[in-house]
């Protein structure tokens, strides 16, 4: 049985794969504080880092979730193990000219525009590539007869990158021609000056009876239930959770066009602007009840068959053991 060591500072989309790994590999995990916040200074990051030659030593194969100080340590420091990671979006721009590619032996991406990326930024990258995504347990989303309910629902934390206030802004330029729409967007609110801006946009535009912001959702299943479409606004994204999980859950999507929403939304709902956004929802709203459920239903199949048909972390990674 190969020996895997499990590096993440972050193992929310690992978790239900864990007990699957323990029955593939001799696992070891290391669950080292987040920056941040919870590092708070050299000593907590030296804390971490002192756990990782012993690692690199006992394993085959160490896996960074997250390619970040822990990877960029790592292949610098190698050991006998193969070294291997995932990267999801920040890590690209913050992380990845830190890292000797050369001693890492495989790179797992959630987006095929994710790996073009990498490829762009490390032109020379020997190693091997795949294109991944485990991220969520789809047993977990599944679909029911939700009737119309003329609601939108955008997922994540208030902050810009996620364009909420310009999401608001697009809403109400589509509000008066669907005065039966309602926007929920849910998600922590880390940023107290931007959640202030958000709400003075909603204020504004006279939207406060049909626009709330929900703060964190304990039941997300019901809360996708209640969505006739679940909509992103970020400027980028690896592949947002919240979109796939939406689809898995019944809700057609609309999406700006970041690199890679592609891969989950269908072109015709895409857009880049307020006028186009308008247009996606006319569209969506002119269609009967059946034929909008029959896309709905046709858009979640083929997504969990493409996502699906991606290669499995498990294999990959036990393929580089010896």
């Amino acid at each position: 049985m190969a020996q895997l060591a499990l590096v993440s500072d972050d193992l929310h989309f690992l978790q239900h794969l864990l007990p699957t790994w323990k029955q593939q590999f001799d696992l070891r995990v290391l669950n080292p504080p987040k920056p941040p916040p919870r590092i708070r200074g050299p000593r907590d990051l030296l804390a971490g880092l002192r756990n990782l030659p012993p690692l690199a030593e006992w394993a085959d194969v160490v896996f960074c979730e997250w390619a970040t100080h822990y990877l960029e340590w790592l292949s610098h420091h190698p050991g006998r193990a193969k070294l291997a990671t995932r990267m999801h979006r920040y890590e690209l721009e913050r992380h990845a000219d830190r890292v000797n590619w050369d001693n890492v032996a495989l790179v797992l991406f959630v987006s095929d525009a994710m790996e073009r990326a990498f490829r762009a930024a490390v032109p020379d990258y020997g190693g091997q590539t795949a294109v991944v995504y485990e991220n969520i347990d789809f047993a977990k989303f599944s679909t029911r007869d939700r009737g119309t309910t003329h609601r939108l629902g955008m997922l994540g934390q208030v902050i810009p990158r996620k364009g909420v206030r310009e999401a608001v802004e697009f809403f109400a330029a589509v509000a008066d021609e669907l005065p039966e729409l309602s926007l929920s967007i849910a998600g922590r609110t880390p940023d107290a000056r931007y959640r202030q801006r958000v709400e003075e946009a909603i204020a504004a535009a006279g939207l406060g009876e049909r626009v709330t912001l929900e703060g964190f959702v304990p039941d997300l299943q019901a809360w996708y239930h209640s969505l006739d479409l679940i909509v992103s606004n970020s400027q980028a994204e690896g592949l947002q959770t919240s979109l796939v999980e939406g689809v898995a859950s019944g809700c057609r999507a609309l999406s700006r066009g970041w690199a890679g929403a592609e891969e989950v939304v269908p072109l015709d709902g895409l857009f880049s602007s307020a006028t186009e956004f308008r247009q996606r929802l006319v569209e969506h709203y002119a269609l009967d009840a059946e034929e909008r459920t029959r896309q709905a239903t046709g858009e979640r199949e083929a997504l969990l068959e493409r996502l699906g048909a991606r290669p499995r972390m498990a294999e990959l990674l036990a393929s580089l053991a010896p």
